[in-house]
């Protein structure tokens, strides 16, 4: 039995907790673990000259003499706020004043069983707007709503709610593109939105600036 297999690995993995065998844990049903407090650093802490921090100086370092070498405007030394390519502060806010921003779901891996249809069943792509925004724009619970910028559009229902800020919009992230015949996406990815610039540190694809309006489509 898989579970017996698991638990004797378990067994050998950890002998300093005297684990009872799978027999044993059957009948009790419960085996409470020697444990102690968690202290996130304590060798660094405790030894630090044999357990220094990854840092050049070896501790713990609030400014980076690393990043400051760099000398780049949008990699700053000491931590404080750099405006966004696409942010509130954008002039292209005034043609699309709304931020939209993804969020990471529990129905899916990324894209991952976007396309399964008991969990399509359980959670929709939808676009979260405040109730404030969507009145603006005449738009009701349910309402298919038009979420686009120079880059492309998107197609999907509005989910309208106090849960998100007035200003800013989310769909969730990992949505495949199903274009209809004139381009615009009717699965709600947010990659038709987004665009090809990379942060300046990791070079990776830079999420949350995509600036956008809506409309009931």
């Amino acid at each position: 039995m898989w579970i017996e297999h698991i638990w004797e690995q378990t067994r050998l993995a950890m002998p300093e907790e005297n684990l009872p065998d799978f027999a044993t844990l059957q009948k009790t049903r419960q085996h409470l673990f020697k444990s102690a407090p968690y202290v996130a650093f304590e060798d660094n802490i405790r030894d630090p000259q044999n357990h220094p921090f990854p840092t050049p100086s070896g501790k713990i370092e609030i400014f980076s003499k690393r990043l400051y070498d760099m000398h780049h405007p949008e990699i700053p030394a000491l931590s404080h706020y750099v405006p966004a390519h696409e942010g509130p502060e954008d002039e292209l806010a005034k043609t699309f004043p709304l931020q939209l921003i993804t969020w990471k779901g529990k129905n899916r891996a990324n894209s991952t069983q976007y396309a399964n249809p008991w969990l399509i069943e359980v959670q929709q792509q939808k676009l979260w707007i405040n109730p404030q925004d969507a009145q603006k724009r005449g738009i009701a619970q349910g309402d298919t709503v038009r979420i686009h910028n120079a880059r492309g559009i998107c197609e999907i229902p509005a989910e309208v709610t106090p849960r998100i800020i007035p200003g800013v919009v989310a769909m969730q992230a990992g949505a495949w593109w199903q274009p209809d015949e004139r381009g615009i996406d009717k699965g709600g990815c947010a990659n038709v939105l987004s665009s090809a610039r990379i942060t300046a540190l990791a070079k990776g694809n830079s999420h949350q600036t995509m600036l956008v309006e809506v409309a009931k489509a």
